[in-house]
């Protein structure tokens, strides 16, 4: 082994020897050897010793060269973190993509939908479970990388060269704010905006009336209260023997049958002409029939369409300032649920920096441990999904009781003050000394 004759010139480039990369190391690690630690760790300490004579020197110095490796070692950490980050939330985004196509596929099919509108839901749909994906990812791009700098000796040697724990914990501190702002920009407009389109989409899509072509043999219910039926499609495109009955009005139910029917459009209008049947109505208070016979009869297709003027929104479509200040109908339909949505919208997008502090204390509180830290990860990753189901329930339970949103931001806000603490507290990090031999009587 042969040390760096100058140890404040420490050069953060990368010695690549029989596959071993290193960091931060005054020595050849590939001479030391991968595992071995003790060398590592007295070559570092000498380092140590050398740039605190140094430093205590009257000349003093080096102040510039150990910020310029600080600053290095910090992109290189931040870099690693960031790239598993991105990876884990395209991994995550992918599996629940997945597992929402076959709904959405199935809703389009259903509806006589286009390809094009199948890809228009998969994209909305993408902002709408973001904030719950991105905290996840920040935990598992944490605990992945540092748990790897850990196994790799990396950290060890960081650390005996005089890093402290909260300054190899920065970069990782710096994603997980940067998260944390990513969520509440989703969770106060990006998320409500991309519901709002996806139900207006899915309400289009529905009321269109390509939806009267599909399933001929069949009762179709194209919305609560209207029926639609066609006994087969002719080549030319019309429809044969069909029915429309319409119940929505339940003072009035309306049924027309027609031997055939066609749509068209008359001046750019789009219309449904049936031909050759009769339309019913039936006043229920007076119990009298009206009964039209005809030849040819055009429906109006906007009656026949589901709208959603009368629709109460969902607290979920609606952005903060509409939360905070909500409309009469929205207060009279779901009051305890505005509620619930927006301390989640407070509260969720903190997780992130949560779970990236979680995944540091896991792994750089202790000692280090050549056999592994499995039992480290598994309880950091029991941490994350009980903090993680905690909120979701809670949010659940305070629509029904408004006592619970104290408990949300207890288990939110506490594992922020506990963490730091156990990243400060430096016999957390020294290893015990050993006890002085008794001296002799």
């Amino acid at each position: 082994m042969v040390p760096i004759k100058n140890p404040l010139a420490i050069s953060v480039k990368r010695t690549r020897k029989e596959g071993r990369t290193c960091l931060l190391c005054p020595v050849f690690v590939a001479e030391a050897g991968r595992n071995d630690v003790q060398k590592v760790l007295t070559a570092s300490r000498k380092m140590r010793y050398a740039h605190a004579v140094k430093r205590d020197s009257p000349a003093g110095g080096g102040s510039d060269d150990e910020r310029f490796l600080m600053q290095r070692i910090s992109r290189y950490l931040f870099r690693h973190i960031l790239i598993a980050f991105l990876f884990a939330s395209v991994g995550v985004t992918c599996v629940v993509l997945f597992t929402q196509s076959f709904r959405l596929l199935s809703f389009v099919v259903d509806n006589s939908g286009t390809t094009l509108i199948f890809f228009q839901l998969l994209g909305l749909i993408v902002p709408t479970f973001l904030p719950l994906v991105v905290p996840i990812s920040v935990g598992v791009g944490v605990l992945f990388i540092y748990h790897k700098f850990a196994v790799d000796s990396e950290i060890v040697v960081m650390r005996a060269a005089g890093i402290s724990p909260l300054r190899l914990a920065l970069p990782a501190v710096v994603l997980g704010l940067l998260a944390t702002a990513f969520c509440y920009l989703l969770t106060v407009w990006a998320t409500p905006a991309a519901n709002r389109a996806l139900v207006a989409l899915q309400y289009e899509v529905r009321d269109s009336y390509s939806v009267f072509l599909a399933k001929p043999g069949a009762f179709n219910d194209i919305s609560d209260g209207l029926t639609f039926y066609i006994r087969s499609r002719g080549k030319d495109g019309g429809l044969n023997d069909l029915l429309i009955h319409d119940i929505r009005n339940p003072e009035r139910p309306v049924t027309i049958m027609a031997d055939s029917g066609r749509f068209n459009n008359a001046n750019g209008v789009a219309q449904f002409e049936v031909f050759k049947g009769k339309r019913q109505e039936l006043d229920r208070s007076t119990g009298r029939l009206s009964q039209l016979n005809f030849d040819r009869y055009v429906v109006d297709l906007q009656l026949l369409r589901n709208g959603i003027t009368n629709r109460v929104p969902d607290p979920r479509e609606e952005t903060m300032a509409e939360l905070i200040h909500p409309t009469a109908k929205l207060i009279k339909g779901t009051p305890q649920h505005l509620v619930a949505e927006i301390h989640q919208r407070l509260t969720s997008p903190l997780l992130a920096l949560d779970f990236a502090l979680i995944a540091l204390t896991a792994i750089l509180a202790g000692q280090f441990n050549r056999r592994g830290m499995a039992h480290r990860i598994l309880i950091a990753a029991a941490v994350i999904v009980a903090i993680q189901a905690a909120t979701v329930s809670l949010g659940s339970l305070i629509s029904k009781q408004i006592l619970f949103v104290p408990v949300l931001y207890s288990v939110v806000i506490a594992p922020l003050p506990v963490c730091l603490m156990i990243l400060m507290l430096p016999a957390w990090r020294r290893a015990r000394p050993s006890p002085a031999p008794a001296s002799p009587p």
